[in-house]
């Protein structure tokens, strides 16, 4: 009984895995237009949280019986806040260090993204804002890292995995030059969750990566 209690929690919890994952690779890269439009960006994230709170609310603990302090959302510490802001400066300093090295290849950074952000409108910017806050911390971050371990015993595998599939998923919109910034925003998140076991200094650093990128740079900072 406890063989067949454990195949069918490690079932549950591939399905869980591949459920983050495929739709959220079908939902950006196969429904979204490449210049997608404010409907369409509205009703893509609207799927993606209505999927988030089936994930939060029955998945997790209905069918995989674990509380959400599994996936990261555990106690809040202060120490979270300047944890992330020390993070962010550090990332900082990479990209520019970035730019750089992607100027010399003719390359672009995710400065060059700001025009087609303006193209957008505030509340649709705001929704990008919670959303990457939010949901792509908790799919990226603390359940695709946590299922990864849970199913292979590897913690540098589940960092890798989810490294990599954030950095992915945004090639399709972003372009390489971008894309390869979004990696070592990826890679800080990972080191940081990897490290604190916790969603919550992730959740902040990501909201001040894209408070500035998606509200302060578009909105202000540029004429």
């Amino acid at each position: 009984m406890k063989s067949i209690s454990l195949a069918s929690s490690r079932w549950t919890q591939a399905v869980g895995l591949l459920l983050v994952l495929g739709s959220d690779f079908v939902l950006r890269d196969a429904m979204l237009p490449q210049q997608p439009s404010d409907f369409d960006i509205g009703l893509t994230l609207t799927i993606e949280w209505f999927i988030l709170l089936f994930l939060l609310a029955f998945w997790i603990p209905r069918v995989e019986g674990r509380d959400l302090s599994n996936i990261g959302l555990g106690t809040f510490r202060l120490r979270y806040l300047w944890l992330s802001i020390a993070t962010y400066f550090l990332l900082f300093l990479a990209w520019i260090g970035s730019y750089y090295a992607l100027s010399a290849f003719g390359l672009s950074g995710l400065g060059s993204l700001q025009p087609e952000l303006r193209r957008h409108s505030f509340p649709v910017l705001f929704v990008l804002l919670l959303t990457g806050t939010f949901l792509e911390e908790i799919f990226y971050r603390g359940y695709i890292i946590e299922r990864t371990v849970s199913l292979t015993g590897r913690r540098s595998l589940g960092g890798f995995v989810s490294w990599v599939t954030f950095t992915l998923v945004h090639l399709k919109f972003f372009g390489f030059g971008p894309t390869l910034d979004v990696g070592i925003l990826s890679a800080g998140l990972v080191i940081l969750y990897l490290k604190e076991q916790s969603l919550w200094p992730c959740v902040l650093l990501h909201g001040i990566n894209d408070a500035f990128g998606l509200l302060i740079g578009p909105l202000l900072i540029i004429p």
